[in-house]
């Protein structure tokens, strides 16, 4: 009876003890999050002097951001940027480094993105809009790189720096659109349209799309490696699942090659013509795109990346501490540019995006202007800078972006309260203490974990 106690009790201290950890991951951020609004419902209460307007603000928020004709895929256009953006962020923090520099990214890989897709009409799709998204990463790479060399040769901060290349950025885009990028034949001053086969599809154009035969190859080589790298992250996972000795069908090694191939030669030959027989989306003015299935493909990446990989496990070792990380032969140089690099790649993804999948004219206009640059700090400290937490927070942004015009034309409250509540999100979340006062809550035993953003930039 005794063995069997001991047993169980064994067997329930590491749930309980998962059960904290999720708690104390996702409990502040909510609790943060839920003191937002609520502060936000107190100055909409005292601007208005009537607390039916709350409600109808917040009734407004909620249809606009789901209920209304194309609430949910706008929202979740709003949320794709967001996503990609905070993954950049994230990717910073866990590496000791705050590159509030996404934003001006996110120009120059919109700008790279826009140039590609220009060049040629006579690329195929299976060519050029790999080619045009890879353009924007690679913009986005190289400008935060640059803060990020001078960071490790000099030791000039990053935040100084990646704020400066923002105001660079955004007057290059402005010269560029205007100079050698300028469509001589269009009225407003906006880059030339990117080639139909460097456009992100949206989901309503699908079956259209995958009547070309390369397109179907490319959709084809998409799903199939995606199936292959999630088999593969299962498989790992799983105990023995890297043991070697096994053979045939069923070898961890031969699975994921297996499911991918499967995939990839059934989406070829049958997805075109199950498109053609029946497809869900049906609203040609919709537009949401397949850049939805290469955020959330791009957070497991992220994850992987960070969790999984040896470059990973050395960028998080810089972050936490970069003395450790020298002692034990790690180039803490290399880190730090090779962090700002794949972050503002990241950032100039999601640039690539507005403009090949998101924008009316499919080009670059001159008064391009978004903002989620900087929401996407908010979002990765939100998220804890766990890719999925930023996926949840993400949407959560791209709801109350999207909500906020709704929310106005329902209750004559201004749309910018949303900005306000973006902004106390901000500040509760960075500043964990606040919430633990507000609410009485005895901070942690571990006093590492109060501290993410004092030691370094890392969730």
């Amino acid at each position: 009876m005794a063995n069997a106690v001991t047993t169980s009790g064994s067997e329930d201290s590491p749930q309980k003890s998962r059960l904290q950890g999720l708690g104390q991951m996702f409990g502040l951020p909510l609790l943060a999050l839920f003191t937002a609004f609520l502060f936000g419902a107190l100055l909409i209460w005292i601007t208005s002097g009537s607390l039916n307007t709350v409600f109808e603000a917040y009734r407004g928020l909620i249809r606009g951001a789901f209920f209304k004709e194309r609430g949910l895929s706008e929202t979740l256009v709003a949320t794709i940027p967001y996503v990609f953006l905070a993954l950049g962020v994230a990717v910073g923090f866990k590496s000791g480094l705050f590159n509030i520099g996404v934003e001006g990214q996110f120009y120059i890989g919109a700008v790279s993105a826009a140039w590609v897709g220009q060049l040629t009409n006579s690329l195929p799709a299976f060519i050029h809009l790999p080619l045009a998204l890879a353009a924007g990463a690679l913009g986005g790479a190289v400008w935060a790189a640059i803060p990020g060399y001078l960071k490790a040769k000099t030791g000039a901060h990053e935040v100084i720096n990646t704020i400066m290349m923002n105001y660079i950025a955004f007057r290059l885009t402005e010269l560029l659109i205007s100079g050698p990028l300028r469509d001589p034949n269009a009225s407003a001053v906006q880059t030339s349209r990117v080639s139909p086969n460097a456009e992100l599809w949206t989901l309503y154009a699908i079956p259209e799309r995958l009547q070309n035969p390369l397109n179907a190859l490319l959709a084809a080589v998409a799903l199939g490696v995606s199936a292959w790298f999630i088999t593969h992250l299962i498989v790992r996972s799983r105990p023995g699942g890297t043991d070697t000795t096994r053979r045939g069908l069923r070898s961890p090694q031969t699975l994921p090659w297996i499911i991918g191939g499967v995939v990839a030669l059934l989406t070829f030959f049958l997805l075109p013509p199950l498109t053609q027989a029946w497809w869900p989306f049906q609203d040609p003015y919709d537009r949401l795109h397949i850049g939805l299935f290469m955020a959330v493909m791009t957070a497991i990446g992220v994850w992987w990346l960070l969790q999984q990989t040896t470059l990973g496990f050395s960028l998080r070792t810089v972050g936490a501490n970069p003395s450790a990380a020298k002692y034990a032969g790690i180039n803490i140089s290399r880190n730090i540019v090779t962090a700002m690099a794949i972050s503002g790649a990241l950032a100039g993804l999601a640039g690539t995006i507005e403009v090949l999948g998101v924008s009316i004219c499919r080009c670059l206009p001159l008064f391009f202007s978004s903002g989620y640059g900087f929401d996407s700090i908010a979002i990765a400290l939100l998220g804890k800078n766990n890719p999925f937490g930023i996926l949840i927070s993400a949407f959560l942004f791209g709801a109350m972006r999207n909500g906020a015009d709704t929310m106005e034309l329902y209750s004559g409250v201004s749309k910018y309260v949303i900005t306000i509540i973006q902004a106390l999100v901000l500040l509760f979340v960075a500043a964990p203490p606040i919430i633990r006062w507000m609410y009485r809550i005895k901070p942690p035993e571990d006093a590492a974990a109060e501290a993410p953003l004092t030691r370094g930039w890392g969730g």
